[in-house]
């Protein structure tokens, strides 16, 4: 499925509001390296690497899944110090996507797979390579994502490359 370079997570695409963090990213100027905009989305779980097995018992498990659709609220710049990455997130998290993220782990303990090391805080990465102490407040970003996908990470000299190798719609009945 994907090869031995790869890590694997799971991810709601945001090319719907792309338009809106390139934007942004033109107003914050900041020094480090810009994210492109096919790249953002939102990380729900990092899978690390999977054998074809795990990832195979993972995509048949994911339609089983309840995946409602929710609305999130981009409010807040941060960075990661260690990571040194500039995101945009929500204060809030609403209650359906954490019962999501809940429910995604216990079916990915299941599968024998490591829990996540850190954790839930949702958010989309702007820029790598540069952490800001003081960041300005935004006009708030309505995000709602319409399909979790499976992603392949895939690093280079060039930064890391994305692919997606599987997708599910969420459904109706937002939270």
């Amino acid at each position: 499925m994907a090869n031995d370079d790869s890590r694997l997570f799971l991810a709601f695409p945001a090319d719907t509001v792309a338009a809106q963090l390139h934007q942004l990213q033109d107003r914050l100027a900041l020094p480090g390296r810009r994210i492109p905009r096919r790249q953002f989305h939102l990380t729900l779980r990092f899978l690390g690497a999977l054998n074809d097995t795990q990832s195979t018992s993972l995509i048949k498990q994911l339609p089983r899944m309840q995946l409602p659709r929710f609305t999130l609220e981009l409010n807040q710049l941060d960075c990661f110090p260690r990571a040194k990455v500039v995101w945009v997130g929500p204060t809030q998290v609403p209650e359906t996507l954490q019962a999501l993220y809940q429910e995604l782990n216990n079916r990915c303990g299941a599968l024998k797979l490591d829990p996540p090391h850190k954790a839930f805080r949702p958010h989309i990465t702007l820029f790598r390579h540069d952490c800001v102490v003081e960041l300005p407040p935004i006009t708030p970003i309505r995000f709602q994502p319409s399909q979790l996908c499976l992603y392949s990470s895939i690093q280079s000299e060039q930064g890391p490359h994305y692919e997606i190798l599987a997708s599910w719609k969420l459904n109706n009945g937002e939270g």
